[in-house]
């Protein structure tokens, strides 16, 4: 009689997989139920390290079982602690003690290495690995750093081993140029590597830093030996971003500040200081406090001071302050070495911090160009030309141009970043517009800016300039007080930080709606014509919260079809609905 063996159907599979399966859930559960019991009990004995070890090795990742097993092994450390302090312990005691004590955490070892083997970026098994080799007494260091490598071999942007080599590194005493040594080797082995890029920087901060303050010093020969590294990766994949990422990084420790934010790494300055009649505006290039802000003027009073921002309505620290008195304060311009301050009165022209406003809104190209920036602007040119449609070394290009050429090659940079926006990388299209519109605006302030910073006129007029945001206008928060923009790409002018303006121009643009904006509580004109506006209740929030408004210009908007309706809301208004 022949036996044919009976095949399983599909829907017999599917119930003795759910059948083990119910069985595995039913064995954990009860596992979990035991090793909680246990714990709660204070029981941390062999049980409950057999009892987490069967469950870590299928799931490593559960790190309250991890937990446990830590605070069972602690305990035995300190049992064993408390027996070799013991006089009446035996030589034969302690040594006993200690040998199973060094059994116990290298089983633990192999545990975690057995975990990491099945699940790699187990944060939870490299945790324990790494609080183990800090409790051992002789840890095999070397054997430690050859597991980091054969791992980041496997995947070389494994944070988790990465961390793990950081702290085994340190345990074994190695060098930061050892460990840049090491960066290079996988560097070459593939210059993708983002993780060890990263890896290298940190290296070369912890070598190349000023021992009292803590900032980064790159010499310009170590740049341009850097920029040689980066250089061969460029051309083996220029579309990697890694090594662009790097030399971003690079040019930004080696000239001291943050590319496009120059006010972000100097030192916090007074960029201005004036006095309207009902108060007195200081404008500082990065964000202060009232108890910073008290040490540049002669008041300790903090109950008058109003701050304006772009990002909040009631901000605790801004750029711009205002302090409201019909006095004006006195400020402190200077606060040389020998702490002899100079004060400068406001009561009949302002403080200005020329040179400050100067690099701001980039009116010279004072930031000297090294030979190999030249080099790197040439190499990004050249893979320009290779490769089109690549955005990195067209973007790379028009960075290192905003920051030392940014005059001269004005045209250049807008149409970089026009083509990046447009056709190489839409989908960072904002970022792009926004860095353009900063550019558009420092252009016109330039060409403007000895009128500006004069006493006869408060003017600041860019129109036409594709603007899509007004940040940067804030520095001239306290020397403006009739703004154009007509004709641009805003959409909002709520985070407007302009608290003096009077007269403001923002037609033609493309706004449906007006937001109330803190900063424009003064405004006496407002032209909005040509806009989006349809409807009045998309603007009586704004139009609320200032009282001081007497004229409007609302010509060739759909509001003009309410103009009634728009009359009886603001009976004290000029409205002009059309033109003259």
């Amino acid at each position: 009689m022949h036996f044919v063996k009976k095949v399983p159907t599909t829907e017999e599979e599917k119930a003795a997989r759910a059948k083990e399966q119910l069985k595995r859930s039913q064995q954990f559960i009860h596992a979990r139920d035991r090793i909680v019991a246990k714990r709660d009990k204070g029981e941390y004995d062999d049980e409950l390290l057999s009892l987490t070890q069967a469950i870590l090795e299928k799931n490593a990742d559960i790190y309250t079982f991890w937990n446990i097993r830590r605070t069972t092994i602690e305990m035995r450390i300190d049992a064993n602690q408390k027996l070799q302090e013991s006089s009446q312990s035996t030589e034969e005691e302690k040594k006993m003690s200690t040998q199973k004590l060094e059994n116990l955490l290298s089983g633990e070892l192999f545990l975690s290495y057995e975990c990491i083997k099945s699940n790699p970026k187990s944060y939870s098994a490299w945790y324990q690995r790494a609080w183990i080799l800090e409790r051992q007494a002789a840890p095999d260091l070397a054997k430690e750093l050859v597991l980091c490598e054969k791992a980041l071999g496997m995947d070389c942007r494994n944070f988790h081993c990465w961390d793990h080599r950081r702290i085994v590194a340190r345990m074994a005493k190695r060098t930061e140029e050892q460990e840049l040594e090491f960066s290079d080797k996988l560097i070459n082995h593939n210059f993708s590597n983002y993780s060890a890029w990263h890896y290298r920087s940190i290296a070369l901060k912890n070598i190349h830093h000023d021992e009292i303050t803590g900032a980064m010093r790159i010499d310009h020969g170590l740049l341009s030996s850097e920029l040689q590294k980066v250089k061969n990766a460029f051309y083996m994949d220029a579309e990697d971003q890694s090594a662009w990422t790097y030399t971003r990084w690079l040019l930004e420790v080696g000239s001291g500040k943050e590319f496009l934010r120059p006010e972000s790494a100097a030192p916090i300055e007074l960029i201005t200081a004036s006095f309207h009649g009902n108060n007195t505006t200081l404008v500082f290039s990065r964000a202060v406090t009232i108890p910073f802000l008290l040490t540049f003027v002669d008041t300790e009073d903090t109950t008058r001071w109003r701050a304006f921002s772009s990002t909040s309505p009631n901000p605790t620290s801004s750029r711009v302050w205002q302090y409201l008195s019909d006095s004006p304060l006195r400020v402190v311009t200077s606060k040389p070495a020998d702490e002899t301050t100079t004060w400068t009165e406001l009561t009949e022209q302002p403080y200005i911090n020329r040179s400050r406003l100067e690099t701001i809104y980039d009116v010279h190209e004072t930031t000297p160009q090294p030979e190999y920036i030249g080099e790197l602007l040439e190499d990004c040119q050249n893979l320009i030309k290779e490769e089109p449609d690549n955005k990195w070394p067209l973007y790379m290009r028009t960075l290192v141009l905003l920051e030392y050429q940014p005059v001269k090659s004005h045209e250049e940079i807008i149409a970089n970043l026009k083509h990046l926006a447009d056709c190489i990388d839409p989908k960072r299209a904002e970022m792009y517009r926004a860095i353009l519109s900063r550019q558009k605006l420092n252009f016109s302030v330039r060409e403007q800016f000895d009128r500006i910073l004069g006493t006869e006129h408060d003017q600041l007029v860019v129109r036409y300039s594709e603007l899509t945001s007004l940040e940067g206008v804030e520095y001239l928060a306290g020397l403006v007080g009739t703004a154009d923009f007509q004709g641009n790409q805003l959409k909002e002018i709520h985070r407007m930080v302009l608290p003096n303006v009077h007269n403001l121009t923002i037609s033609e643009n493309p706004i449906e709606s007006l937001q109330p904006c803190p900063s424009l509580s003064h405004l006496k004109f407002l032209a909005i014509a040509g806009t989006q506006i349809s409807s009045v209740a998309s603007v009586m929030p704004f139009f609320q919260t200032i009282p001081s408004l007497d004229r409007l210009i609302f010509c060739e908007t759909p509001l003009v079809e309410k103009t009634e309706e728009l009359r009886a809301q603001l009976p004290g208004v000029r409205l002009i609905p059309h033109w003259l």
